[in-house]
């Protein structure tokens, strides 16, 4: 009965409520005042665009800053194998989680000018995978030791309109969808002072046009645009790479974005956007990056167990499901690009069990894994230390990550293992297993490659930060 009464109150209220309302009809607004809605309209539309179209916005810099006007270790022209003959470390200021762990080896193509051809080596043992990322950092493609198992062969590479005819020999195709890209290789090793069988798989995977005519390997792509050159630099660049990679899709949001002067092949010169919906896209551009902030170190809309943030289960897939702002800030702002779950499982921690922020100059901490938490891989799996820009943290050892590569780590007597993470050394007989952190916040990775079927499931129970009191 008192369900009843209260959707006839809520019936009655709504009919009513015009009526109400035209009675009650305020004087005509000024038009100076009218034109604020059109910030207010701006500033939303801004924020959608900022969570759409960051990891775009941020490809663009990081393609710019390894073809044209390299600015870190990766220094190379376009349709270009560039290899990492080292583990990456503190001087990678690439702001996007690196692991030590592995070799990186990283390659952008443009497919305006036709399919190209990439042949993969037998990974002979040692783990190796080749991930395809789209401009929007989703994953389109694996070929590597779990998609073909391993084994040598020819794929092509194509955009998403192409109609031609796969010659024979060739073991897959692989339909990007976007013209531009990057094709990342990693390559596992067994010991970090001993790389020349992983510079051998390197060295054996090649990049060719189909026509067989020469590769443009030239220098010249999209620059970004600088802060004082534009009044919204970050929506300049975002039109610069909607332009040229336009999405899959999504018309009702383009047409939105349009409205205000965003997206596909919209201008990068605001000069005739009326002053309301510059002001409102100015905050825009502003709060939305704060957001992806504020959503990244809270782990997002995903599973937290202990304060760890689990990956979602469809990271690397995000616009099948539509999720652009775990794509955005889980994805993209706190990396580059992430795995599918059957590559690698991922959880990142920010806070303590106790739900503080993580921070050497305020703490010393420990992390005990007992022996059913130790994480189950096939590849490996290890525990990274990033700082606030998701860039690895210069420390008196060298040492980034520790896991099942570190041989020399101590284990407990009942088979767990407890790793230290703090800014000074510990005792000499916890030196093993010392994890260094900066004097001030960070956070950390955890990574199990070729994952088991609990950290799938997200089944998987990660032991808590603890405090040392």
């Amino acid at each position: 009965m008192k369900t009843f009464r209260l959707i006839t109150a809520l019936a009655l209220a709504c009919a009513t409520a015009p009526l109400a309302a035209q009675q009650a009809a305020p004087p005509p607004v000024a038009a100076a005042q009218q034109a604020d809605w059109r910030e207010t309209w701006a500033y939303n539309i801004g924020m959608q665009a900022v969570v759409y179209g960051y990891p775009v916005v941020k490809n663009l810099t990081a393609r710019y800053n390894m073809i044209e006007k390299p600015s870190g270790q990766a220094d190379m022209p376009l349709h270009t194998w560039f290899h990492s003959r080292r583990a990456s470390d503190h001087t990678d200021k690439v702001h996007s989680s690196v692991t030590a762990d592995l070799l990186y080896s990283a390659l952008w193509f443009d497919l305006r000018k036709g399919p190209l051809v990439v042949s993969a080596p037998d990974d002979g043992g040692t783990y190796y995978s080749l991930q395809f990322m789209e401009m929007y950092s989703d994953i389109f493609g694996y070929v590597g030791t779990r998609e073909t198992g391993g084994k040598a062969g020819r794929f092509l590479l194509v955009d998403r309109d192409w109609t031609g005819e796969t010659p024979a020999g060739f073991a897959g195709v692989i339909r990007s969808p976007t013209p531009t890209g990057l094709i990342l290789l990693r390559v596992g090793f067994a010991d970090r002072t001993k790389l020349q069988g992983a510079h051998a798989l390197q060295d054996q995977v090649r990049i060719e046009r189909l026509d067989g005519k020469p590769l443009d390997t030239g220098r010249d792509v999209l620059d970004p645009v600088a802060a004082g050159s534009s009044p919204l630099p970050f929506f300049a660049m975002l039109n610069r790479g909607m332009s040229e990679n336009p999405p899959l899709g999504d018309a009702a949001l383009m047409a939105q974005f349009a409205s205000v002067g965003l997206g596909p092949g919209q201008s990068e010169d605001f000069s005739k956007l009326d002053p309301a919906t510059l002001r409102g896209l100015r905050r825009a551009m502003v709060d939305g990056l704060a957001f992806l902030r504020q959503v990244s170190v809270a782990g997002g809309n995903a599973k937290i167990v202990n304060n760890w943030a689990y990956g979602q289960m469809t990271w690397g897939r995000t616009a099948r499901t539509h999720d652009y702002l775990t794509r955005s800030a889980n994805q993209s702002f706190s990396g580059m690009q992430e795995h599918w779950i059957e590559e690698v499982v991922k959880l990142r921690a920010h806070h303590d069990g106790e739900g503080q922020l993580l921070d050497g100059s305020k703490a010393r901490y420990t992390l005990h894994f007992t022996r059913e938490q130790i994480p189950l891989a096939k590849a490996f799996w290890s525990v990274t230390v990033y700082n606030l820009e998701y860039d690895l943290v210069e420390n008196p050892i060298g040492r980034f990550s520790l896991g099942s590569h570190d041989k020399a780590m101590r284990f407990d007597k009942d088979g767990g293992l407890t790793l230290y993470l703090q800014a000074e050394p510990p005792a000499k007989k916890l030196a093993a297993n010392w994890l260094p952190v900066p004097r001030g916040p960070f956070n950390l990775f955890l990574r199990a490659y070729l994952p088991g079927e609990a950290l799938m499931r997200q089944d998987y129970v990660p032991p808590a930060v603890r405090r040392v009191p």
